[in-house]
């Protein structure tokens, strides 16, 4: 069923799915913020924004409620055709996806469906059909984070919730240091580094981590012998 917005003589149609570039820009307006609506109902429907204040207080209120299911369709399903082999992510992929989702995915939607899917956006591509894979990296990317907590300085209390998870890592967090640890300091081998699945870089990591602090144990212990000799 399609439903329609009569503002005097004009007509605006609901969309039923949004574009990439609807999604873009909705992201510099806080829909929590009653003060927004206004502007969110703008760019979702493509209203002039001044055709908007004409509009009563409680339709606008009634037209976000009815909205926000079409910015944010939590039923997309997974969009297989094309997605990115999420068992062999590469190292270079990954931080490029942790860069635009410390920016924002909203922000920067198109280079993340650029990441995952291997295309080239327009922006006027629907939202509804790409989504669903956002939605699946993200939860892969939070049990990545999960399953290596000790290497990335996580306390056992984490959680898998994406929002927790942003403010836990620090949105600054040293990629080109992870990337040079990697690669053992040889700048000739950084283009290798990056083509390496992260699932084998993280387990390098995580046993270069261990065998380090066995050897930190040992050399503490071996300073305690030698003192109460």
């Amino acid at each position: 069923m399609k439903y329609k917005l009569h503002l005097g003589e004009k007509v605006y149609d609901v969309p039923h799915k949004l574009t990439l570039n609807q999604f873009s820009q909705l992201s510099k307006w806080d829909i929590t913020l009653e003060q927004n609506w206004r502007k969110v109902m703008s760019i979702v429907m493509r209203v002039p924004y001044e055709d908007t204040l004409i509009i009563p207080d409680k339709t606008i209120e009634l037209a976000i409620a009815f909205l926000i299911d079409k910015i944010y369709p939590e039923d997309a399903p997974l969009n297989k055709e094309g997605f990115i082999d999420i068992k062999n992510v590469k190292v270079g992929t990954f931080i490029d996806m942790e860069v635009y989702i410390s920016r924002g995915v909203q922000a920067n939607i198109k280079d993340i469906v650029k990441t995952l899917y291997n295309i080239e956006p327009t922006g006027d591509e629907l939202l509804y059909d790409y989504y669903g894979g956002i939605k699946y990296y993200l939860n892969w990317r939070i049990n990545i984070f999960n399953s290596y907590r000790k290497l990335f300085g996580l306390d056992d209390e984490f959680s898998k919730n994406d929002e927790e998870l942003q403010e836990k890592i620090d949105p600054a967090y040293n990629w080109y240091a992870f990337i040079i640890t990697l690669a053992d300091e040889d700048f000739m081998k950084l283009d290798l580094v990056v083509e390496k699945p992260i699932i084998q870089a993280l387990n390098f990591l995580a046993y270069k981590k261990d065998k380090a602090e066995e050897e930190r144990k040992k050399l503490n212990e071996l300073y305690r012998t030698n003192r109460l000799n």
